[in-house]
């Protein structure tokens, strides 16, 4: 079973075992092979659609939600969850909260690194490489962990409003995990949803 996600600019393959990330340009090596996909990036669609092997798995996720607009990603992601808030922590930090097997709503926040950037646009007196670990029950002494304090804090704060189970993934997710110690970190989490689901469809 070869599971893909397509992005804006990447595209991720999961064989079951081994994770690999190509850039968009470079799918067309896989065309002969049978992939069960999601995908968010619409200038690829009409590419996708010559690969006959290929199986678009967003016919096959069905959430109860009221969301608008929900993309795929985030539908699988919550799809298999019963009840929890599962963050995606990636260019933009997306939240959602399932309860009872519905999907209740979710919000945006930029993406820490997004953060790192806007601060530096402010002042290079505020230009940071990379956030300092910070306590986050005291506060800073410094300006270094004080915008490492003021990026990490508040997205903590958000997410830890549910009295719920946490699950976290996303190419921050490691970070976050770090502040949210509780929470259920999986890097693979979409691919495991992913997994089930063609499992249960059997598909691919």
């Amino acid at each position: 079973m070869l599971l893909c996600d397509i992005g804006n600019s990447f595209a991720k393959f999961y064989d079951g075992k081994e994770l690999k990330r190509i850039p968009i340009t470079q799918i067309k090596q896989y065309r002969r092979q049978k992939v069960c996909f999601i995908n968010v990036n619409p200038k690829v669609e009409k590419l996708l659609e010559e690969f006959e092997n290929w199986i678009n798995l967003e016919q096959y996720i069905t959430l109860d939600t009221s969301y608008k607009g929900l993309g795929v990603d985030r539908k699988a992601l919550c799809w298999g969850v019963e009840e929890g808030v599962i963050v995606d922590a990636g260019s933009a930090i997306t939240v959602d909260v399932m309860e009872k097997g519905r999907h209740k709503g979710g919000f945006i926040i930029p993406g820490i690194r997004f953060l790192q950037r806007d601060f530096a646009e402010i002042s290079s007196r505020l230009a940071i490489d990379t956030l300092q670990e910070v306590d986050l029950t005291h506060l800073p002494q410094n300006t270094l962990s004080a915008i490492s304090y003021g990026i990490i804090k508040p997205i903590v704060l958000a997410i830890k409003q549910f009295d719920m189970r946490i699950y976290i993934t996303g190419g921050d997710g490691e970070l976050l995990h770090h502040y949210i110690p509780e929470a259920l970190y999986d890097p693979l989490l979409l691919f495991k949803h992913l997994e089930k689901l063609v499992q249960r469809k059997g598909l691919c």
